[in-house]
This record gives structure tokens, C-alpha cells and sequence, in this order.
């Protein structure tokens, strides 16, 4: 009996370690799965998106040279074209998000999308910078996709289900940023193709993704949560404005928010605008080795997303991951200069850019998540529309700020840069002290109550503890 129970002890302790694996396994299968899970009302949004941003995306290698060697433009004004499309994305971006609380998602989403697709078969045929000009223009006043497809997964998921499903959207979209661009350029290297055939490409990319959402969308917000764009009293005949329903949603949580937006936005953009010069002054690359950058940089972010960022949020919580995010943002910025100018190391120098991607892709799906937690429900559409429009903001300022810093001093720039990237993070951590949606708890004096509480529950137990011992 005892060599029996010897052997079984032994055959148990074998076997334990490919049992530890497999329950290993299996764990990670399942959040995995539960990562990768989209709700069934969200799956026709995700195919008809990808269409679209990866349409979009094969313009990004081509946009600038289409300016400087079809229309002989310099720098100042393909500038200024950038500056105007996020100029009129500013204005355009809480008015279609308006107007999709109002009149639904569905029908605001594929009225983007064939304003998009218009407006790149007009970029196509455009001959001169004034042309041009206006065409972007009109086309930066859609307000883009994505604030309205952000509100349509705020409609239909809860607290606990959005960093997954942003997660996934995240995801998405960074294979759809990484594919298009090295897409156009294998085309372009095999044919000597026009640059402006890839416009109309973008245009016919844009007007599929409208026919697929035209079958297969869903409409996420019900007609009973719509908000009429008139709503006044009965007696009234007054219909409040956007600029009206903008300030009904000013709440101090919101502005921390959308002011931490604007910074990281800031932050990125000052890098986005000076790094093809950083890199040509340091290591001699040029846009080969920038696109290999850019590719790779967005395999790493859509994989961070997809799978780190859902379990970090519901482990740490959404303002403390993206304080963490920006941590990372803001050590990047301040080791950058030093990296690539001081030590001109290119391990160094890459190993940086990755704290800058990982940082980055827990940042950017943990905005929209935390403006739904702040935001009203019925006004979904109107905020995720403002806080494009703060982004927007961002990307009018940032070049010529970043431009101009950079002519100066890189190490200025990138301190700025940093600067920023802190203050995003200071932001989002104030939000949580003028929070009073969630109940008395969450606001500052709900959290200083429950500490007072706490600590005179603490000296209540001492004492007793105190007593009984005597």
C-alpha cells in the first residue's frame, strides 16, 4: 500500500505541471475570446469601417507628393490644407454628432461616408491649390467616422463590455492603418501609376463601404433615447443650438477630459510633425525607413489594444490606465532627444519607440471609453462629436507650434511634447474628483466623506481591539 500511494503521488506530481499548462492555456483562450467578442449589432459597423479607413489609408504615402508634384506646392501651403481640413473638422464634428442623437446613427454614419467618398473623387480631379483647398475643406466638414461610430458602440454596450469592444475597434483600425500604406506603395513600385487614381481608389473604397453599411448597419439608438433637435417646452417655440447643448454638456468632469484630448493629441502631433526630420538628421533615413517604422508601430499598437488594453482597464481602471499610458508618452518624449541626437543609437532609439506605441494604444481607445463613463447618455453622439473636435483642435495647432519649436531646438519641441503628455494624464486624474454622475461617492466631497468614514471605522476597531485586550 505504501509503494501504491509512493506512485500515485508521483504520477500526480508528473502530471501537475501539464495540467498548470493546460488550465494556462485554456485561461488564455478564454480572455481571448472574451477580448475578440463583438457584439452582433456591432459586427456590419466593423466591416464597413475597415473599408472605409483602409480606403482613406492608401491616401497617407501619396497625399503630400500628389501636392508637390502635381500641384507644385511647398510646404506652407500643403500646411495650410492640413490646417483647414481640421479647422472644418472642428465645426463639422459636433454637428453630425448632433444630429445623430437626433436622427439616428445609421443615417449619419452612411451620410459620412458618401461625403468621403465624394470628396475624394473631387481631391482626384483637382488642379490647383486654390481647388484643392476647398475640396478639403468641405471634405473636413463630415466630421469623420469615427466620433459616430464611437457613440454607436457606447448605445448598445455597457461599462464593463466597452474597453473590449474598443479594444477590437482599436485593433481594426491599426491593421487597417498598417495594410493601406504598404499596399499603395507595392502598387506604385510595380505600375507607373498616377497619384490620382489613388484618390479615386479611396473614393470607390468609401462608396462600397456605404452600399455594405446600407445592408448590413444596424441602428443602435433606439427612436425612444433619440433627443429632438428642438427641445424646448411645449409653450416654447425656442430650439436650443448646438453651441446651447455643447454648454448643457460642459460639465468639469467632461472639460477635463476633453482638455486632456487636446493635450495628447498635442503631444502626438508635435512628433507625427518633426520626426521625418529627426530621423534624417541623426540616422540619414528617409521615407523607406519610416514607413518600415510607421508598419511595424501599428502591427504592435492593434495587438496592445486588442489584448492588453481590456484586462488593464478592468484590473486598474479606466483613468488609472491612461494616466499609465501617459506616463509612458511622457518618458519617450523626454528620453527621445537624448536617444537619438545625444547618443545617435538606433537599438536605443527603437526601444523608445515602442514605450511611445504602447503608450499610445492605451490612450487612444480609453478616451472614448472615458468620456461615455462622464458623458450623458441621450448626448452621446454630441460629446464623442466634441472630442474630435478637440483633437482637431490639436492638429491646427501642433504643426505650426511643433514646425517652428523644431527650427529652434528639437530638445525644445520634445519637451513641450512631454509637457503635454503629463498634463493629458493630470487631466484625466482631475476628472475623477468633479465626477458627480455616479453617485455621492464619486465626486470630491463623496470622497473625502468616505475616507473620513474609513479611517473613523479604522480607529473604531483599535479601540475595541484596545478594550478586549485590557
Amino acid at each position: 500500500q505504501a509503494h501504491v500511494a509512493q506512485a500515485r503521488r508521483s504520477s500526480r506530481s508528473l502530471a501537475s505541471p501539464h495540467v498548470q499548462v493546460m488550465k494556462s492555456a485554456e485561461s488564455f483562450a478564454l480572455s481571448l475570446d472574451e477580448a475578440m467578442t463583438v457584439p452582433r449589432s456591432l459586427r456590419g459597423l466593423f466591416a464597413m469601417l475597415f473599408v472605409e479607413i483602409f480606403g482613406s489609408a492608401l491616401t497617407i504615402p501619396v497625399f503630400t507628393y500628389f501636392c508637390i508634384a502635381e500641384l507644385k506646392l511647398t510646404a506652407t501651403y500643403v500646411g495650410l490644407i492640413m490646417s483647414m481640413f481640421s479647422a472644418a473638422q472642428l465645426f463639422g464634428a459636433p454637428v453630425v454628432g448632433r444630429l445623430s442623437d437626433a436622427w439616428g446613427r445609421r443615417n449619419a454614419l452612411l451620410g459620412c461616408f458618401c461625403w468621403t467618398s465624394v470628396c475624394f473623387l473631387a481631391t482626384a480631379g483637382v488642379k490647383t491649390f486654390s481647388g484643392l483647398l476647398i475640396v478639403r475643406t468641405f471634405a473636413g466638414l463630415s466630421g469623420g467616422s469615427i466620433p459616430v461610430t464611437q457613440a454607436m458602440i457606447m448605445d448598445v454596450t455597457t461599462q464593463e463590455e466597452r474597453p473590449s469592444v474598443l479594444g477590437v475597434m482599436g485593433g481594426l483600425l491599426g491593421v487597417a492603418f498598417t495594410l493601406a500604406p504598404g499596399t499603395i506603395v507595392l502598387v506604385l513600385s510595380m505600375w507607373d501609376l498616377e497619384r490620382r487614381w489613388v484618390f479615386v481608389a479611396a473614393s470607390l473604397f468609401a462608396l462600397v463601404g456605404c452600399i455594405v453599411g446600407y445592408f448590413v448597419l444596424e441602428e443602435t439608438l433606439p427612436e425612444r433615447k433619440r433627443r429632438p433637435i428642438c427641445t424646448a417646452g411645449e409653450d416654447s417655440k425656442h430650439c436650443k443650438t448646438v453651441a446651447e447643448d455643447i454648454w448643457d454638456c460642459c460639465t468639469p468632469s467632461l472639460m477635463c477630459i476633453w482638455v486632456g484630448r487636446f493635450c495628447s493629441s498635442f503631444a502626438n502631433l508635435c512628433l507625427f510633425s518633426t520626426y521625418a526630420f529627426l530621423i534624417r538628421d541623426a540616422f540619414g533615413w528617409g521615407d523607406r525607413e519610416l514607413g518600415m517604422v510607421l508598419a511595424s508601430g501599428g502591427i504592435i499598437g492593434a495587438l496592445i489594444q486588442l489584448l492588453l488594453y481590456p484586462g488593464m482597464s478592468k484590473a486598474m481602471g479606466k483613468h488609472t490606465v491612461y494616466g499609465f499610458g501617459a506616463a509612458l508618452v511622457t518618458m519617450y518624449f523626454i528620453a527621445l532627444p537624448i536617444a537619438t541626437l545625444d547618443q545617435r543609437s538606433i537599438q536605443f532609439h527603437l526601444g523608445l519607440k515602442v514605450l511611445f506605441i504602447s503608450g499610445t494604444a492605451i490612450m487612444d481607445p480609453g478616451i472614448p471609453d472615458l468620456v461615455a463613463y462622464h458623458a450623458p447618455e441621450d448626448r452621446m453622439g454630441l460629446v464623442q462629436g466634441m472630442t474630435n473636435g478637440f483633437r482637431a483642435l490639436a492638429s491646427v495647432a501642433a504643426p505650426l507650434v511643433a514646425g517652428r519649436a523644431f527650427d529652434i531646438s528639437p530638445y525644445f519641441v520634445y519637451f513641450m511634447a512631454a509637457m503635454a503628455a503629463a498634463v493629458s494624464g493630470v487631466c484625466v486624474a482631475c476628472a475623477t474628483l468633479f465626477d458627480t454622475r455616479h453617485g455621492l461617492e464619486a465626486g470630491v466631497a463623496g470622497r473625502l466623506a468616505c475616507m473620513g468614514e474609513k479611517l473613523a471605522g479604522t480607529l473604531e476597531r483599535g479601540e475595541t481591539k484596545l478594550l478586549l485586550k485590557k
